[in-house]
């Protein structure tokens, strides 16, 4: 095995990266829950450690789907997501009747 090879990091913990930006939160006509950041990011809560987020970055758009990590009572962006530019986006949304449909067969 070669010396500079790195160890793979097999924990589920997530020490998250350094964005410590507070999130104001309010509520959306439909009832669901729309939070909007200190950075102006929007963000909807899809459970208690997961939330979708849609940001600029270098000029370009992206929707992230982020897990989040709590401490020091406050919740914090971690290493496990994705973030998708709006191509891949909309692909997915187009997907998404398929998705739902192989959904149902389990």
């Amino acid at each position: 095995m070669p010396k500079n090879k790195k160890k793979q990091d097999t924990s589920d913990s997530d020490s998250g990266p350094d964005d410590r930006t507070p999130v104001k939160k309010s509520k959306v006509e439909d009832g669901s829950s729309k939070s909007t950041s200190a950075q102006g990011e929007d963000e909807w809560q899809l459970d208690r450690n997961r939330k979708v987020t849609v940001s600029e970055f270098k000029n370009k758009v992206y929707v992230n789907v982020r897990e989040y990590y709590e401490k020091d009572g406050k919740q914090l962006p971690g290493k496990k997501g994705i973030s998708l530019t709006v191509s891949q986006w909309k692909k997915l949304l187009e997907s998404a009747d398929e998705i739902n449909e192989k959904i149902k067969t389990f």
